[in-house]
């Protein structure tokens, strides 16, 4: 019986051997937790897009041809990282509606050379590098591969929309008076849909003045700038008539500044 009960004891200090073997080897490899995931941080200057002879790029026929009320279109779009510009382009009426790209260096508009006049900015340069982003849209929208946050991007007047302030756009009457407004309004989205009541409004004339140069949006605070899945764009102002603003609605802009 006494040998019985040794052997019992014996195995039972084995066991615990054996065990306190086991949590000393988990222990000199230890489960570490995974590494922070690092946000990326870019800016899109368009400095990648293919212009032409003239200086801009507003669609080519290498796009999703369509049929545009009996002409061939093509739904065309400039990517940068992310981020997809879209454009349609419909070469016989020599027309163009979305987000094109220009590094022109002209800072006046003439209609008698409207193309490409309208591809110039009133600031005769790009922010940085040599490209800038014409904003002239339809319903096209800035869209994300994933869900970004814009931290801020600069801005100015296209040349032809200045050209309406000072002298008149030919349809309502007279120039930019000291009451008369012109904005531009960014809505931020996600999965389509638009995030609450957020609306950024970038005014472009007002107050009897208008944006001469380069100025800088700060988002870095905007909660509704976050994680979102795409931009959509519009305009608003005192020039209209019963079809809508008759100002020339254009934005210009560069180094937009993303976090994913």
């Amino acid at each position: 019986m006494k040998q019985n009960k040794f052997f019992g004891l014996a195995a039972i200090v084995c066991g615990l051997a054996l065990t306190m073997g086991s949590c000393t080897s988990k222990n000199d490899n230890p489960i570490l937790p995974p590494e922070p995931i690092v946000p990326t941080n870019a800016v899109i200057g368009f400095e990648g897009a293919s212009l032409n002879a003239d200086g801009y790029w507003c669609g080519d026929e290498t796009g999703e041809k369509y049929d545009n009320w009996g002409s061939e279109a093509f739904a065309c779009s400039y990517k940068e990282g992310v981020v997809n510009f879209p454009v349609n382009w419909t070469p016989a009426w020599a027309s163009w509606s979305g987000f094109a790209v220009s590094n022109r260096t002209e800072t006046t508009y003439s209609a008698a050379t409207m193309t490409p006049d309208q591809f110039n900015n009133i600031t005769g340069k790009a922010k940085s590098g040599k490209n800038f982003l014409v904003v002239y849209t339809f319903g096209e929208e800035i869209t994300f591969d994933k869900p970004v946050t814009v931290k801020g991007f600069w801005y100015t007047n296209d040349a032809w929309t200045v050209d309406a302030i000072l002298n008149g756009d030919g349809m309502t009457p007279g120039k930019f008076e000291k009451d008369d407004l012109l904005q531009c309004v960014i809505y931020p989205m996600r999965d389509g849909s638009l995030i609450g009541g957020a609306r950024l409004e970038i005014p472009l004339a007002k107050d009897g003045d208008y944006v001469k140069e380069w100025k800088y949006c700060d988002l870095s605070d905007a909660v509704t700038f976050q994680n979102i899945t795409s931009l959509s764009f519009n305009f608003e102002g005192t020039k209209k008539n019963d079809y809508g603003l008759t100002t020339p609605t254009y934005i210009c802009i560069d180094d937009i500044e993303i976090e994913y």
